[in-house]
């Protein structure tokens, strides 16, 4: 008998490193996201802007990379973030 082959739609993750510090460790995990690093109020700012791009992708149901990319420039332009005003390195 062959083996039944679980199809599973594949679950996103998500990590996010926040690179400023204040001499703390911090780490919040959700169920698709994990969060490392920053100061007290950095930290719960991108734990919220992991938290809404994580529930987005749910709803959109694990959309491709340039889907996601887009959904994640939201998240930020609604959290006050501009995604453009850092320079992409790849544009040169």
């Amino acid at each position: 008998m062959k083996k039944r082959r679980s199809r599973r739609k594949p679950i996103h993750f998500i990590l996010g490193q926040d690179l400023q510090s204040d001499g703390h460790t911090r780490v919040t995990r959700g169920e698709t996201y994990l969060v490392h690093g920053g100061t007290d109020r950095s930290h719960l700012e991108t734990v919220d802007i992991v938290e809404t791009f994580s529930k987005k992708l749910r709803q959109e149901g694990s959309p491709d990379f340039k889907i996601a990319v887009e959904i994640l420039k939201d998240v930020l332009r609604k959290k006050g973030y501009d995604p453009v005003s850092r320079p992409d390195p790849k544009r040169g």
